[in-house]
């Protein structure tokens, strides 16, 4: 049984019972134990309550975006969070037009986005702007069960015809936006009724208005009881992220609509099938009035808009998002995995290669997840950079063939040239001994590789785990196929773990520059990238494990090294051929910058003015001026 923690600022608002309330039964039977908790306004009551996430596989978060404390804490206890939202909740309601407050609107949206392992939007037009910060994005409509609303009851028999409208106070101003229409149709016909069913409600002088407060138990009969169903809507940037619940109830009651054509009324109202679309008062004046002259129609239509709505039932919706939540965990924790030893045979398809110096611990975890993958013609090829840990008794221990090989500690690039040199697969995997595979991850690559023309290289990006093993993040990094020079030039995209090449591209053993402490990888990944396409696949291919052994921590000896292998590869290496020189001066300045902040952090104020002067003078900009200008007051006061 997974654990679900389910968080919302209002488990009582008809948006959470609609994105996720109605779904609670479906989720239990479905295999995941939910638990609702409304955030509290107490910072120091919302930290007690995200503490509580380390007890569950993950974090539902249900429209509330973070500010930078709520999402820190989050960070740390939450090994999985799903953010699920179905309003435009990144620009403002009362006035979409205004620009938004990054500190109230923008960056709280931001940040909860990349936070999220996976984002659920309730349309696509909220998905579009979610995947702006996060690749992982999906869309799920918001549901309703359509059976509570077939009543079979039939509108009273006064004569009357019934428009209705359903909402809350706050939306009621949508409805009042068509009072001149409604004005006409009372002036027009006089056994035309409104029935409003609300919170808060208006009356007009040619048409009689039925006041019906909203309520959970009558609002359906309210609704099946009426005539025609009004859906007014304004166009902007807040109402086209609205999820069109009230078009749906109106369907399920069977109701025709008149709907403005507004974000995702346009869908869930077909025009002339399901009603109408109306966009002016006489567009609204001469819809309506169709609708009152044709009982026929308005029967017609019922039964369409009923047919149509059951896509949208919580029956289909609710397992629906049962897979997107599970999918989603087990591809974030560790599984029950079933072990099987790899292939014997002379000449496997794959050379799975791990070095390794000092991991024992780790080492077992990594190579558990290449016993799970669910491809089997591979090979192990371990390269052991001369560990003291007993990891040499830990390999002759495990009980199947695995390539080992032990030598006088050399460094990360030796290792790796001496694992290509034992390696007897045609495809070359690494991963690291701290890191994991995902158990499909090496059939993906392979099945990527082989529906190629052409020799190419094959990567996936990754999660974040901790040294235990929990996930708290994802690289969200957009990955580049094709031609990746210019891309990989600006960040590291592509890792050694994680990815796949032929061994043949590999003209020599000595691939790997072992002058490199660091960012071998990196360099080479370079060089190949002009002579060869990359491969991204669209699911990340490994868990990459953060503690405080790497190799890769941000230090200056680190960055500068980094440093180095870009300028190499652009001015010696061939770089300068793909890379426009705006693009590597501004990459350079980036670089040097990052540089110089981590010499700053260590004490190295010289070095710091140096670099940060040469990254301002490389690409002006703020960012090195400020920084720059720090580490020379710094660097006088050390003096």
């Amino acid at each position: 049984m997974m654990r679900l923690l389910v968080l919302t600022n209002n488990p009582s608002r008809a948006s959470f019972r609609q994105r996720i309330g109605n779904h609670l039964e479906t989720l239990c039977r479905e295999g995941i134990n939910s638990k609702v908790a409304k955030i509290p306004s107490a910072e120091w009551a919302r930290f007690r309550l995200f503490k509580t996430a380390a007890d569950f596989d993950c974090v539902f978060l249900h429209k509330k975006t973070l500010n930078a404390l709520d999402a820190f804490w989050l960070r740390c206890y939450a090994k999985a969070l799903i953010y699920d939202f179905d309003d435009a909740v990144m620009y403002y309601d009362t006035n979409p037009q205004r620009r938004p407050t990054s500190y109230k609107h923008t960056n709280p949206f931001r940040r909860t986005a990349k936070l999220a392992g996976i984002v659920i939007a309730g349309n696509s037009y909220l998905a579009q702007h979610a995947k702006k910060f996060n690749r992982n994005v999906t869309v799920l409509p918001t549901a309703l069960d359509t059976k509570i609303y077939n009543l079979q009851i039939k509108p009273q028999s006064d004569g009357k015809i019934r428009l209705v409208w359903i909402g809350s106070k706050s939306t009621l101003k949508y409805l009042t936006e068509i009072k001149p229409a409604l004005e006409k149709i009372g002036a027009d016909f006089a056994n035309v009724v409104l029935r409003i069913i609300c919170d808060g409600f208006f009356d007009l002088r040619n048409m009689q208005v039925e006041k019906c407060p909203w309520s959970l138990e009558t609002q359906t009969k309210d609704l099946a009881t009426a005539d025609i169903g009004l859906a007014p809507l304004p166009d902007n940037r807040f109402t086209r992220g609205k999820c069109g619940f009230k078009a749906l109830q109106y369907a399920a009651a069977a109701l025709p609509t008149v709907a403005s054509p507004v974000g995702v009324n346009a869908e869930y109202v077909i025009d002339a099938v399901t009603g109408y679309h109306a966009s002016r008062i006489s567009e609204w004046v001469e819809k309506i009035s169709e609708l009152i002259e044709n009982a026929a129609l308005r029967e017609q239509m019922a039964d369409a808009s009923q047919e149509h709505v059951k896509e949208f039932d919580i029956n289909v919706t609710g397992i629906r998002l049962c897979e997107i939540i599970t999918e989603f965990i087990e591809g974030a924790k560790p599984v029950d995995i079933h072990l099987v030893a790899p292939s014997i045979a002379t000449k496997p398809k794959v050379s799975i290669c791990i070095p390794t110096y000092n991991r024992k611990d780790y080492l077992k975890e990594t190579i558990n997840s290449i016993l799970a993958q669910t491809y089997k013609d591979y090979e192990i090829v371990i390269v052991d950079d001369g560990s003291t840990d007993g990891t040499e008794d830990m390999i002759k221990n495990l009980g199947f063939p695995v390539t080992y090989h032990w030598q006088q500690n050399a460094g990360d690039a030796a290792a790796r040239n001496k694992l290509i040199t034992l390696a007897k697969g045609q495809y070359i995997s690494f991963i690291d001994s701290d890191d994991l595979l995902m158990p499909d991850a090496i059939e993906r690559m392979v099945s990527a590789m082989e529906a190629q023309n052409e020799d190419a290289i094959v990567y996936g990006s990754y999660f974040r785990i901790d040294q235990n093993g929990n996930i708290y993040g994802k690289c969200k990094r957009k990955l580049h196929s094709g031609n990746i020079t210019r891309h990989l030039f600006k960040t590291i995209l592509v890792h050694a773990c994680g990815s796949m090449l032929p061994r043949k591209i590999l003209k020599t053993p000595e691939v790997f520059d072992t002058s490199l402490k660091v960012c071998s990888d990196y360099d080479l990944w370079l060089c190949l990238s002009l002579d060869y396409h990359f491969i991204a696949l669209d699911r990340p291919t490994f868990k990459r494990r953060r503690h405080l052994g790497n190799l890769s921590i941000s230090t200056f000896e680190n960055c500068l090294t980094e440093f180095e292998v870009l300028k190499r590869f652009y001015y010696g290496k061939g770089g300068k051929r793909f890379i426009p020189e705006k693009t590597a001066k501004k990459v350079f300045s980036k670089e040097a910058r990052r540089t110089g902040r981590c010499a700053i952090s260590e004490g190295l104020y010289d070095q710091a003015c140096q670099l940060l002067g040469q990254s301002f003078r490389q690409y002006p900009n703020l960012k090195s001026l400020i920084y720059w200008a720090r580490a020379i007051i710094l660097n006088q006061f050390k003096s």
